[in-house]
């Protein structure tokens, strides 16, 4: 039985309560989730609100209209639907304005920084061309970059090995 559905139940048995005290009554509900379930079966027209100063006290409406047979659902198949990636069709001014920052920071030699804006600009592009060409990119700044020599006495922190 669903949530809605005892709540309604209980209110046709104990009519004349208010929604704290319905609340009260089925502890194993929250008190807002109660509440406000009694408020939707107001809004539903199947209980009806009484005001009896200061508070409102809940009775339950008779069912208006004929029931029919009650009929099972039967399970809906779900077709798998996979959304294709959208396009870009010009390219994005802010992804060109990175690549062309990255390279100017590969011509004087923050290669590192490069592979940087250059990862953020593949990150924004959505065009599979313009993705390709900047991971080439990246790739080149990273060939490029310095690699740090350790010696073996040596130590380091996590990461590069910067501070030997």
């Amino acid at each position: 039985m669903s949530f809605l559905k005892t709540i309604q139940m209980f209110v046709a048995n104990n009519p004349g309560l208010t929604n704290k005290q319905i609340a009260a009554a089925l502890p194993e509900y929250a008190l807002h989730s109660v509440q406000r379930a009694v408020c939707r079966l107001v809004m539903l027209n199947r209980a009806e609100r009484k005001s009896v100063r200061p508070n409102f006290r809940y009775y339950a409406k008779a069912p208006t209209g004929p029931i029919g047979p009650i009929i099972p659902r039967a399970p809906i198949e779900k077709a798998e639907v996979i959304p294709e990636p959208k396009q870009e069709t010009a390219p994005n001014q802010a992804v060109i304005a990175m690549m062309d920052k990255a390279k100017e920071l590969s011509d004087k030699g923050l290669y590192l920084r490069a592979a940087t804006v250059l990862m953020e600009a593949f990150n924004r592009s959505k065009n599979e061309t313009m993705r390709a060409k900047i991971l080439k990119e990246r790739k080149r700044c990273l060939s490029m970059a310095p690699r740090v020599k350790t010696t073996g006495d040596g130590w380091c922190l996590a990461g590069r090995a910067r501070n030997v």
